[in-house]
């Protein structure tokens, strides 16, 4: 998808938009793309075929009206979120998806199946060599800056996965330190006798989400209806969906 903008004003005249890159489509990388978007040609490049599939981000938030400024009325319902004590339960693969539509249709490109191949820097440009779906999709683009949001988002099915030189030092999401985390979801009336040490929150329909640290050291009775791996942070505040806004707007800042 592409679009045509026009040229933003500055106190010095007309000056052209950035060209900017969001590699992976992670909540972060679509709350920066939203900002970046206004005044900037941005491009998000997915390795999945579809972002927000698989889910890698527990659905919990704390501030529900954190989201107001990224979801219509509509959108808010659809989500229905469940209220906790503290905080919200929703799916956060069904929050992502919504994420990425706004954007597309604010005009941000996406492309998705697609692998970064490398990146090179000259003349304070990046030059990213790509291959996508289809066999006619190897291509080059420019851009005069990139946030590297790569390992916030699940591995690809086969191992797909983005290279290029990590000496390029591209600002990313950062979320402190990161540890290997299961994530499951199950009915509610199961979770009577969760390990202590577990992070539980509940969603609408009777369902819960059950996370924990490392292995697995409990299942529920009835087992259960989605499992994932995925890296979260040590600091119990940086797993929720407020800390992905909060980081999503620090990168808009630093790339602006």
């Amino acid at each position: 998808m592409s679009s045509v903008r026009s040229r933003h004003s500055t106190k010095y005249g007309v000056a052209s938009m950035s060209r900017i890159l969001c590699i992976g489509g992670s909540i972060a990388n679509l709350i920066a793309a939203h900002h970046l978007s206004s005044e900037n040609e941005v491009t998000i490049i997915d390795v999945h075929a579809e972002i927000g599939m698989p889910c890698s981000h527990p659905g919990f938030v704390l501030e529900l009206d954190s989201l107001n400024p990224y979801m219509t009325e509509e959108q808010m319902k659809f989500l229905n979120p469940h209220s906790n004590e503290p905080g919200f339960g929703l799916r956060s693969e069904w929050l992502t998806k919504l994420l990425a539509l706004n954007v597309a249709e604010q005009g941000v490109n996406m492309h998705t199946r697609t692998r970064i191949t490398s990146i090179e820097m000259k003349d304070n440009v990046y030059s990213v060599s790509f291959q996508g779906a289809g066999p006619n999709s190897k291509s080059i683009l420019i851009f005069d800056k990139i946030i590297d949001g790569s390992t916030h988002v699940p591995p690809a099915p086969g191992g797909l996965k983005h290279t290029f030189e990590e000496a390029l030092d591209l600002p990313s999401p950062d979320f402190g330190v990161r540890t290997e985390w299961f994530g499951g979801t199950t009915l509610t009336t199961d979770c009577t006798d969760i390990p202590e040490a577990s992070w539980r929150f509940d969603r609408t329909g009777g369902l819960s989400e059950v996370w924990m640290e490392g292995n697995p050291s409990w299942t529920p009775q009835h087992g259960w209806i989605e499992q994932i791996l995925s890296p979260l942070s040590f600091n119990a505040s940086q797993r929720t969906i407020d800390a992905q806004i909060t980081e999503g707007k620090r990168l808009f800042e630093v790339v602006t």
